[in-house]
């Protein structure tokens, strides 16, 4: 049994062929372009994207003559896809990075709080949801937004492009910011307030559904096999966390990319519930995923190797032979902004503690240290709400630094498991395509069979006990730097007013 899986991400887009228990017998690779009309605009061009990843398919099918598929799965980062009657798309995808609408998210918090928009929602007002972009839509490009009549994920794009069937599945309504997460269903409050319609909208399917058939016009373009099914899939963030174990009990699963998504699985909904953290529906019924994304982690790293032309695999003796905290250097890492468990998109990235004697391994070292102490307050989040990890997976392209893996486990006290697959986004599609076919057995039962750990990593007591001291004060240097930023940001609009 194969499977073929795409997966469109932020830096590339690949195609794989995934066999048997999870096996990645294949892969290409191909780019990503991301394009910035205007500073905060982040758009795809749905077009361009459909070409290349037809190419990525034809690629994978040339180094496997005569193969068939059991299903085909796609994953895509978070992107919204604007469709007229005929499906036809109106414009560019907008992705999650666009924060184009700001003011229109201050409008939103203006008519909910915070605490009543995540306790319907399950996660905070934000730029990168839908409902305010749709609302941006409204006011800057009203005879666009009128001919609006589908709004479907970046994913279910190319899935309408392989079957014919506009769909979309439960994780990108998740994310859209109309979406009741603890009840399954739109927002009437919400869509009423915003003046949103809600057939704009199709019935979410779980991520194991079969959306529809490769249609033929598809299947002769890509040298398919018509008919083959397509399954619905998810977002690239939730598909990872399947991949990466969150199925397993009390095992919290990190996916370290460009940056990092901390997530753990739950029977239900906890009732209280910190609104630092995203409630996500889970894909086994009446279970959630808990966690959220936090700032920039791996694209921090590879800033500073690119400023200090210096690479964390060619320092890695050196840096982990450097005591824990850097000898005194920290870095907080978020040069874009935090997210989860800070919400402080105005606090950009800091040094503190700088002194002549330190190098290119020190610096190294404290951005991966700023990024676990992220986690950390993450981790603690959780645990308020009853989520206590004895084990945390990683995967991603983080996940092959062992030093940092190492932080990892004597930071937190606990476990760190390297997947023996990192690609945890490929192998939860096809996660996702074997539940799909195979009704005979769970997503947990597959999970794990599939899920194997490469390297294990233990934690060193002393060390988690100076790791704890030092999370304490990197807390109070973010509070400390956030009013500083505020005082900065307040100067530079006054002057910009008076010029």
């Amino acid at each position: 049994m194969n499977f073929l899986v795409i997966d469109v991400g932020t830096s590339s887009c690949r195609a794989a062929v995934i066999a048997g228990k999870g096996e990645i017998q294949s892969q290409s690779r191909g780019p990503v372009r991301i394009d910035h009309p205007r500073p905060s605009f982040a758009e795809i061009d749905t077009d361009r994207l459909w070409l290349a990843v037809q190419k990525l398919i034809r690629s994978e099918i040339e180094k496997h003559p005569g193969i068939t598929f059991a299903a085909i799965g796609v994953s895509a980062m978070l992107g919204y896809v604007f469709l007229d009657k005929a499906g036809r798309s109106l414009m560019p995808a907008v992705i999650y990075s666009d924060n184009r609408a700001t003011a229109e998210t201050n409008e939103i918090r203006r008519l909910f709080t915070d605490e009543k928009f995540f306790a319907i929602t399950g996660r905070r007002p934000s730029p990168l949801l839908l409902a305010p972009k749709i609302k941006w839509l409204a006011k800057h490009r009203p005879d666009t937004a009128k001919k609006i009549a589908y709004i479907i994920g970046l994913k279910d794009d190319i899935i309408r492009r392989l079957s014919g069937h506009i769909q979309t599945d439960v994780t990108h309504l998740d994310y859209s910011g109309v979406y009741n997460v603890r009840k399954g269903k739109l927002e009437s409050d919400i869509l009423d307030a915003l003046n949103i319609k809600p057939n704009l909208f199709p019935a979410p399917a779980s991520a194991t559904a079969i959306a529809g058939p490769v249609s033929v016009e598809a299947a002769a373009k890509l040298g398919l096999l018509q008919g083959t099914p397509v399954i619905a899939g998810s977002s690239d963030g939730t598909t990872a966390m399947y991949g990466a174990g969150v199925l397993e009990e009390r095992t919290a699963a990190l996916v370290s990319g460009t940056t990092d998504v901390v997530m753990m699985v739950a029977a239900s909904a906890p009732r209280h519930i910190n609104n630092a953290l995203c409630l996500n529906s889970g894909m086994m019924p009446g279970s959630y995923l808990i966690g959220g994304p936090l700032g920039l982690s791996g694209g921090a790293l590879q800033y500073f190797e690119r400023l200090l032309q210096a690479s964390a695999s060619g320092l890695e003796e050196k840096i982990d032979a450097l005591p824990p905290g850097s000898n005194g250097l920290f870095v907080l890492p978020g040069l874009t902004g935090e997210r989860s468990p800070y919400w402080m998109e105005d606090l950009t990235g800091t040094i503190t503690g700088l002194t002549p004697d330190h190098k290119s391994q020190h610096f190294l070292r404290a951005v991966m240290e700023g990024c676990v102490f992220r986690m950390l307050g993450l981790l603690d989040t959780l645990s308020q709400g009853q989520l206590q990890p004895k084990a945390l997976n990683v995967v991603g392209g983080g996940a092959n630094i062992d030093v940092w893996n190492r932080i990892r486990s004597d930071a937190s006290g606990f476990e760190v498991r390297k997947l023996a697959v990192t690609e945890a986004t490929s192998l939860g599609t096809a996660l996702f395509c074997k539940a799909g076919l195979d009704k005979n057995r769970s997503l947990i039962e597959i999970a794990d069979e599939w899920i194997d750990v490469d390297k294990r990593f233990k934690p060193h007591k002393k060390r988690t006990g100076i790791y704890k001291e030092l999370a304490r004060r990197f807390e109070a240097h973010i509070q400390f730097s956030r009013n500083l930023y505020l005082a900065q940001g307040k100067i530079l609009k006054k002057k910009a007013n008076a010029s």
